[in-house]
């Protein structure tokens, strides 16, 4: 694995206590110049679904953020079992979702336990909401209704099991040396992972989903270990999480065929080993349906690309020039005009639910469109700006930092291809388009470049030709 979102703060000698702001810098620099752009891709899809967000007290805890994010770049391709088991106790999961310093129940004290994350280990971060079949449909009982896969005496029971966790450290400060339960969140270490204090977790037996059994007597450790194995070995996980991890990945509406075989990967690798991210990424990208060109014309095939990966991609491709060694980028303007940055979603349920279908032709059809969720009419203008800004204004990446220039894309590769609009468009094509541009949009942009032909008009065409194809339907919509 390269170089973490941690690391990279470190090295730039960021302060202690910080904004997101910082997080922002560390996940650009990280995305331009490392190599592993599968690894990123799939970590971003991950932090989709095991969601916390600076739409929170985080937002001032900017190491925090970029340590959570780590978890993802750590196990992408590593197993789905110590990514569950890392997030649950990462401080801020713990934070987010309330069960750091979650005390066990006191009921003379009016003291009881937080339920929160208990229902979204389970609703979002593993078996779902209804019991499914390894494809990733619904079962149904008798009456032709779903079947829920736990109700709320199994949140209750989970709830007891991550009681008893805080900070296993803290930050320098003028109060305390060491950790406790109950330390305050501004001197916690988030850092480290969450410490367990039997004293404060609650005692005997549990009974969760399905009647699996944790028995009375353990130490608190050993109780989260039996829960996060008995989510990880129940049969919805797979089809649950695959399902997801394609419509990230791949496309929106995956048929139930496909679903089966990731999942059937995600339940074994084929060398007996469950939960295999690598072995389920090459599954899914290795899919037919994700590869054979019959699929193309489907009309249920493919995905509107959500905003932060059509702003990495256009950088990616454009490649922008350093200032200071650097690739910072607060991203903020971004958030405000597109509703999209990572780790910065409205609630927990992400910034689009996977199950959204917007009205028209997609509901009609019974399908899907997750993405469509913030594509509205503010977003759509907002998107159309900030694209303005990268192609036209040059104003590609830019710091809050004092004296930091904005960074541009880098025009020289481009240029020496825009006397003949043709070749221009064909070089933009492959990289932004993936050679879909359709003939439509192709002759549209070839007529509007093509106008271009005083002064400087090399550069004023590719700079006119990047703006089109990245405001056109060829280049939201992925097949």
């Amino acid at each position: 694995m390269t170089g973490t979102l941690s690391l990279i703060l470190d090295s730039a000698d960021a302060p202690t206590y910080y904004s997101y702001i910082y997080y922002n810098y560390a996940f650009w620099e990280n995305h331009l110049k490392q190599k592993d752009k599968l690894r990123q891709r799939m970590a971003l899809a991950l932090s989709e679904i095991f969601v916390i967000s600076v739409n929170s007290d985080l937002g001032g805890m900017g190491r925090a953020v970029a340590s959570y994010y780590d978890l993802f770049m750590k196990h992408a391709c590593g197993n789905y079992k110590d990514l569950l088991q890392g997030f649950a106790l990462h401080p801020s999961m713990g934070y987010y979702l309330s069960h750091l310093n979650n005390p066990k129940e006191i009921p003379s004290e009016n003291i009881h336990h937080d339920e929160n994350f208990a229902r979204e280990i389970m609703q979002l971060f593993t078996i779902g909401l209804y019991e499914l079949n390894p494809d990733g449909s619904r079962k149904l009982d008798p009456a032709g209704n779903p079947i829920p896969t736990y109700d709320q005496a199994d949140i209750k029971e989970l709830a007891k099991v991550f009681t008893g966790l805080s900070f296993s450290g803290v930050v320098p400060n003028m109060y305390v040396d060491t950790a406790f339960f109950g330390v305050n969140f501004y001197i916690g270490d988030f850092l480290l992972p969450m410490k367990m204090y039997n004293e404060w977790h609650e005692p005997g037996t549990k009974k969760l989903a399905d009647d699996y059994v944790i028995p009375d007597g353990q130490p608190g450790m050993k109780d989260i270990q039996d829960a996060i194995d008995h989510l990880f070995n129940h049969p919805n996980t797979g089809p649950f999480i695959c399902k997801q991890l394609i419509q990230r990945l791949v496309k929106s509406n995956p048929s139930s065929h496909y679903v089966k075989r990731v999942a059937d990967v995600f339940a074994d690798d084929g060398s007996g080993v469950r939960g295999n991210f690598e072995a389920v990424l090459k599954a899914i990208l290795l899919d037919p349906e994700a590869r054979d060109c019959e699929w193309l014309e489907d009309p249920a095939n493919g995905q509107l690309r959500e905003p932060i990966t059509r702003y990495t991609h256009f950088a990616s491709a454009t490649n922008p020039e350093q200032y200071y060694g650097r690739y910072w980028n607060a991203s903020i303007d971004y958030l405000n005009n597109v509703g999209q940055i990572p780790l910065a979603s409205p609630t927990v349920f992400n910034f689009f639910l996977p199950t959204y279908a917007p009205l028209g032709q997609i509901k009609e059809m019974d399908l899907v469109g997750p993405e469509f969720q913030i594509h509205n009419s503010r977003t759509s203008i907002g998107y159309l700006n900030m694209v303005n800004f990268w192609a036209v204004y040059n104003y590609l990446l830019y710091s809050w930092t004092e004296n930091d220039p904005p960074t541009s894309i880098n025009l020289d590769e481009f240029k020496k291809y825009a006397r003949e609009p043709e070749t221009l468009i064909n070089k933009l094509d492959m990289l932004l388009t993936y050679g879909n541009l359709s003939d439509r949009t192709r002759k549209i942009i070839a007529e509007a470049v093509e106008e271009l032909v005083i002064g400087d008009y090399r550069e004023d065409r590719v700079r006119l030709a990047l703006y089109l194809i990245s405001i056109s339907p060829d280049f939201a919509i992925i097949k």
